[in-house]
């Protein structure tokens, strides 16, 4: 192919992209949705391009739309994050799980960086960092033998589930709860690797929960905390308080703009419930809700 034919098939594929997501997105917004920060017309629409169109689903974790809401953490992030995963002698991962924790990085082509890991020069997405950071938490703080369903409430492109789901030994059931768009693009991604986490996945619209179950663990990254006061309360009553354990990652901007939940609020709804620091600390007033820990008890 011809530089010149090369250079119109990208302009003509831009082209459409922009075309596919102006109608989208003015679809999406008829519906008159609001039910976080991140259900903004823009970000659903990208997840939902994805999910549909394979070549776009290729690049989706550069969109710059999508880098709004996620996959933003920079290098610098990255590292510290991986310093405080490499410090903790408690729970090292070996280089078979390293190089596992690294399959999460093979779609969506993130923006990637040189981290040096257990002596070795890896290229990683920070992101993905975050979220082995995340499973090192959880396995240090709860007793994960006990752990045989969770739920997660919003859920990106669902990276944290494949590395809690792959490593997590006696898990039997993981719910995940977002929008419908974004749901779409987690069963895509989980299903490139075949059936073993897909297989025990459940895909929950979170606009209109209708499940009635019980869980061994709930989790949430920021995105409970910027849901609006009404949607947090469907949350709380049919998924929070419905689970024996649990670690949320906690913003204000909820609080701050959607007249959502203050912590203070909800570590009086929440039984049990404590704050710890959030490591590294990434925004001013973040911190970790975590309740039934080891030292809790459930």
């Amino acid at each position: 192919m011809t530089q010149t034919l090369k250079k119109m098939r990208k302009v003509y594929t831009h082209y459409m992209d922009r075309i596919l997501y102006k109608y989208y997105r003015h679809k999406l917004a008829s519906q008159g949705r609001k039910t976080s920060i991140s259900d903004d017309n823009s970000y659903p629409v990208v997840c939902y391009m994805a999910s549909k169109n394979e070549r776009f689903f290729q690049g989706f974790r550069r969109n710059s739309t999508y880098n709004d809401i996620l996959e933003h953490v920079s290098q610098s992030q990255g590292q510290a994050y991986l310093d405080i995963i490499s410090q903790r002698e408690a729970l090292p991962f070996s280089d078979e799980e390293w190089d596992h924790f690294h399959e999460n990085d093979l779609y969506g082509n993130p923006v990637t960086f040189p981290y040096t890991i257990n002596g070795r020069a890896l290229v990683f997405s920070p992101t993905t960092l975050r979220y082995v950071k995340v499973l090192q938490d959880i396995e240090l703080l709860f007793d994960t033998r006990q752990i045989r369903s969770i739920a997660e409430i919003g859920i990106g492109y669902a990276g944290e589930c494949r590395i809690m789901a792959s490593y997590l030994k006696n898990l039997e059931s993981y719910s995940l709860f977002d929008l419908p768009e974004v749901l779409g693009l987690a069963k895509k991604y989980l299903g490139k690797f075949g059936k073993s986490i897909i297989g025990k996945t459940k895909f929950v619209d979170g606009t209109r929960i209708e499940v009635d179950e019980s869980y061994d663990f709930v989790m949430s990254n920021y995105a409970f905390s910027e849901l609006v006061r009404d949607i947090q309360d469907i949350y709380l009553h049919k998924v929070i308080l419905k689970s024996k354990a649990g670690y949320i990652t906690w913003n204000s901007l909820s609080c701050d703009t959607l007249d959502g939940y203050s912590l203070d609020a909800l570590l009086e709804k929440i039984p049990g419930s404590a704050v710890i620091p959030e490591e590294p600390l990434t925004k001013e007033k973040n911190c970790i809700i975590v309740w039934g820990t080891k030292t809790q008890g459930h």
